[in-house]
This record gives structure tokens, C-alpha cells and sequence, in this order.
């Protein structure tokens, strides 16, 4: 986690070199609840376009309420921010109502115990399960951004898309007794039932530079 907040201040550090270019690094306020840890880091291009970079490391347990014990990897985004509105200067002012379309990578391994019935004796048993998920989304976010005293940003925002994930699972349960938990929960995204769509939102705070 720390190594990730480093290199992005980092990054955000070098580029600011360059006075032409104007930059905003945000954090996720709602990542922690779900599992993981997240940033981004905007990048103004015209007066109406910036690119965005996300980026996270999924493994932050803050309950009990997950469906796996133990789960860590990450997670990675990106994509063009196209604003509605343009504005008066030459780079955008990271104001205003915007689309974004992004291409979104994650990956994580998963561990839990697995609790089945013995067919005889009907006591429970308990087995264990280990996996490991990766998938490939394209999202569709639509947003609105707010520039407090031209320094604090805020940044609410919702998408949907198509995903496709590449699953593998490792038991001791008997294969009678296993029935696949929901992998429909990615920590970054949440995917609808068998289905490809997919489902994500958040709000982030953050600095412009």
C-alpha cells in the first residue's frame, strides 16, 4: 500500500516539472469498504479532454463481510475524460459534467474455508478453497467534477460496461459437495449475476497541480 502511494506522488512530483502541465491525484473515499485501496491521477490535455489513470491494491479487510478469508492483488484503469463543456483557457479546468470510457484490468487470489455436509453422518465438515480471478472490463462512467479554491477536487461518478473474467479454483471439498461461491464481487467492480455487464461508482477526493 505505502509503495503504491509513493510512486504516485512520485509520478505526480516529476510531471509537474513541466508548468504547462496540470494535474489532479485523487483518492477513492469508498475503497476501503470495498476491499482495496485506490487512486487516480488526471491529466489535463485540451480545454475539454484529460486522460485518467487509476490504480489500486485490493487486500484491505476492514470486516468480516467479504465473501473470502483472505484475497490480495490489484487493479489497474485507463481511459480519456471528455467534458461537456469547454472551457475558456487552453487546458481544462477539471470543472464540470464529463464522459469517460476506460479499459479496466484486475487481478487478485482468493483463500477461504468451505463448510459441507458429510453424506452419512451429516456433520458438518469444513474444506478449503483457493483461487485465483482475472478480468478484463470496458466501463462507461459518466460524472461530475467539482474545483473547490482551485486546489481541492471532487469527483462523483457511476459506469457500467461489459467484463469477461478468467477464473481458477483449487478444493479438497468432494465434488458433490462443492457449489461454486459468487464470483460476481471483484472489489474494483461487481459484475451482474452470469451475465457480462458490470457495475462500478465511487466518489474521489483529491489536490490539483
Amino acid at each position: 500500500m505505502k509503495k503504491i502511494i509513493v510512486a504516485l506522488m512520485l509520478l505526480v512530483s516529476l510531471s509537474a516539472a513541466n508548468a504547462q502541465d496540470t494535474y489532479a491525484i485523487k483518492y477513492d473515499f469508498f475503497t476501503p469498504v470495498a476491499g482495496c485501496f485506490g487512486f487516480s491521477l488526471e491529466k489535463a490535455r485540451t480545454n475539454f479532454t484529460s486522460l485518467d489513470f487509476d490504480a489500486g491494491l485490493i487486500g484491505l479487510k476492514l470486516g468480516d463481510y467479504y465473501q473470502w478469508d483472505k484475497f490480495v492483488g490489484g487493479y489497474a484503469a485507463f481511459g480519456p475524460r471528455l467534458y461537456f463543456v469547454k472551457d475558456s483557457a487552453d487546458i481544462n479546468n477539471f470543472k464540470g459534467t464529463y464522459f469517460k470510457p476506460q479499459v479496466l484490468a484486475n487481478y487478485f487470489t482468493y483463500q477461504g474455508d468451505y463448510t459441507y455436509f458429510d453424506g452419512i453422518t451429516y456433520q458438518p465438515l469444513i474444506g478449503n478453497v483457493e483461487g485465483t480471478d482475472f478480468s478484463l472490463s470496458l466501463l462507461l462512467c459518466l460524472g461530475n467534477q467539482w474545483l473547490l479554491s482551485d486546489l481541492v477536487v471532487f469527483d462523483l461518478w457511476f459506469g457500467l460496461g461489459y467484463g469477461v473474467s478468467w477464473i481458477t479454483e483449487t478444493t479438497d471439498v468432494p465434488e458433490e459437495h462443492y457449489y461454486p461461491n459468487n464470483t460476481n464481487y471483484k472489489y474494483s467492480h461487481i459484475h451482474f449475476g452470469d451475465s457480462p455487464l458490470i457495475f462500478d461508482g465511487g466518489l474521489s477526493i483529491g489536490v490539483k497541480f
